[in-house]
């Protein structure tokens, strides 16, 4: 019997602590925000901030990215990855080959994806041998790992009555799972 307690108690604690490394994503398409043109135009959603030295985001299909102007991104949390997807208009002429190569980037085999991967609260990108024009931004942030926001030690009345599972009154040498304060342990 003990045995199967301690199994269940190791499989629950297996599966919440793999939730707390749960990660957050934001996508950005270029769809969903347009409409600006010019020198630092900014985006914000979902605690992401990508913001442009120039660039022109009013097209539907991609935003376009410069050459020779940053493009930052930044969040409230760590980012772990920032995934962007290129447009291949016009014969791949605006493609993510583009792109300065910086610790952590890679552009894919067809030059339509570029993957940053690290941790930092913020990253520079420059398109550096021409435009980029980007259809979207994936941005896998790092979640806060515990999920707790305060702790508070609490005073246990441990004169209150002690009851089974069975919601039946027991005496203080009862052996089991009891229920004394509205909190569930086990008496050996």
């Amino acid at each position: 019997m003990n045995k199967i307690l301690r199994l269940t108690f190791v499989a629950a604690l297996a599966a919440v602590s793999s939730l707390s490394f749960a990660q957050k994503t934001v996508t950005i398409k270029s769809a969903d925000l347009t409409g600006e043109k010019g020198d630092n135009v900014t985006l914000v959603k979902d605690g992401v901030t990508i913001t442009f030295e120039n660039a022109d985001l009013t097209h539907n299909f991609s935003y376009r990215l410069f050459k020779g102007k940053k493009v930052t991104v930044a969040a409230t949390s760590n980012i772990q990855k920032i995934e962007m997807q290129c447009d291949p208009f016009k014969q791949g002429a605006y493609l993510a080959d583009g792109f300065k190569l910086v610790p952590g980037l890679t552009i894919s085999a067809n030059k339509e994806n570029a993957t940053w991967t690290g941790n930092a609260k913020s990253v520079e990108l420059t398109p550096e041998k021409h435009q980029v024009r980007v259809k979207s931004f994936i941005i896998t942030l790092e979640n806060d790992h515990t999920g707790i926001k305060e702790m508070t030690n609490k005073t246990l009345n441990e004169n209150a009555p002690i009851y089974n599972l069975a919601g039946q009154r027991v005496g203080k040498d009862y052996k089991g799972v009891v229920v004394q304060n509205g909190k569930k342990f086990i008496k050996r």
